[in-house]
């Protein structure tokens, strides 16, 4: 793509600034491609937290502010890239191509599929300054692409969740392309076949729909889930299928894997009486639905079959997700609480399977968000609801 220097010199000197404020500011000069600056700005500013690889070369170019924001981020691309390799793949959905640059590195040759022309050109143009010399660009669809791709170890593909208002969608059906509909051909032209969806998505409703599926993954970073991916294999119906989640933090990872036979055939213990430690799963695990076994392998007691918390009196320091030591634990009453948790000016607060909501339980104590106390709101086995006080273990 060709860029002249003032375009160049105007990125460079204002790549720091607010772009709102470039915007109404305006430029003089009619030999920057102001409009193209603007975009490439706002992209490098998006990417420094989301994209370390792409940020740290300054020769990248960047796409509009929806394709930023639909693209993964280095880490999860990165995670996705560690569970497969092989000869060949090809990313069908090629987008911005943080996926594709990631799966590069895992095959040997891989093709990047895009129908529109500018977006195929710029991911082309950071290929080139990223030195990425094994893949092969398909300006077309993915249903027309299928043609022109040899059979692969791998296809990858990441449905739009957008109608054509531009509405989000969630159910398989309603993602373009219709991976239900596409299913088949798909499967007929790779080995293995990795679905990226939203982290909106019913886990369950979709294994029926994909029956081939044979692995589910859950992916968060730093406690938000971000996607679900699955992987499916042709000719396979498993009966019992792996649930992986990870939990990518800036100091490793949180991991927990399960089939789904011992999910459905644990039977934690539950408990009226509160331990020492609390432990909150992460949002991975909390997504997977993997709620009983993860009792049972922890050797923790659940408070109540929906209540997602579970409490133990020695320390279980590799638990998936959050751990807090408990101060002390207060029947669920109005006129007590107020009096026993008064002097509580800021705390963090949150419910599991409670009468109120955070926000209702937070405006009933009048405490602001913040500060090292956090309350949980939650049910027991017998019934009664009460309110934690506890702090990070």
């Amino acid at each position: 793509m060709e860029i002249n220097e003032a375009t160049w010199n105007y990125i460079r000197t204002h790549v720091n600034d607010n772009v709102r404020d470039l915007a109404l500011r305006g430029c003089k000069d009619v030999s920057v491609d102001f409009k193209f600056a603007l975009q490439q700005i706002e992209g490098r500013q998006k990417a420094k937290d989301k994209l370390s690889d792409f940020y740290q070369n300054e020769h990248v170019l960047y796409p509009t502010t929806v394709s930023m924001e639909q693209c993964s981020s280095t880490a999860t691309a990165n995670y996705k890239a560690s569970l497969i390799e092989g000869d060949t793949f090809a990313d069908l959905t090629g987008g911005f191509g943080v996926d594709t640059f990631a799966l590069s590195r895992r095959f040997k040759h891989g093709y990047h599929v895009e129908p529109n022309s500018t977006l195929s050109e710029l991911v082309q143009h950071n290929a080139s300054v990223l030195n990425i010399s094994n893949l092969e660009f398909i300006q077309d669809t993915m249903e027309e692409s299928l043609s022109q791709i040899p059979n692969v170890d791998c296809l990858y593909i990441d449905p739009s969740r957008r109608d054509s208002h531009g509405n989000r969608v969630v159910c398989l059906e309603d993602c373009t392309p219709n991976i239900i509909e596409w299913k088949s051909t798909l499967l007929g032209k790779c080995k293995k076949l990795m679905i990226k969806l939203s982290p909106m998505i019913d886990i369950k409703r979709s294994l029926l729909q994909l029956l081939e599926t044979t692995d589910i993954y859950t992916v968060a970073v730093n406690g938000e889930c971000k996607e679900v991916l699955l992987i499916l294999e042709a000719g396979k119906d498993p009966t019992d299928r792996c649930i992986h989640t990870i939990n990518i933090l800036k100091d490793g990872c949180q991991t927990f894997e399960v089939t789904t036979s011992e999910e459905s055939e644990a039977t934690p213990t539950l408990t009226n009486e509160i331990g020492k430690y609390l432990y909150e799963p992460n949002a991975a695990v909390l997504k997977a639905g993997i709620f009983k076994s993860i009792a049972t392998r922890f050797g923790i007691e659940k408070l109540h079959p929906h209540t997602h918390l579970y409490c133990s009196n020695s320390l279980i320091s590799n638990f998936p997700g959050r751990i807090f030591e408990v101060e002390s634990a207060y029947p669920f009453n109005k006129k007590t609480l107020k009096k026993t948790l008064g002097d509580i000016s800021k705390a963090n607060v949150a419910v599991r399977n409670f009468p109120l909501t955070a926000d209702e339980l937070k405006a009933l104590l009048k405490v602001k968000d913040g500060g090292e106390i956090y309350l949980f709101g939650a049910t027991l086995t017998d019934g009664k609801h009460i309110v934690m006080q506890t702090k990070k273990a």
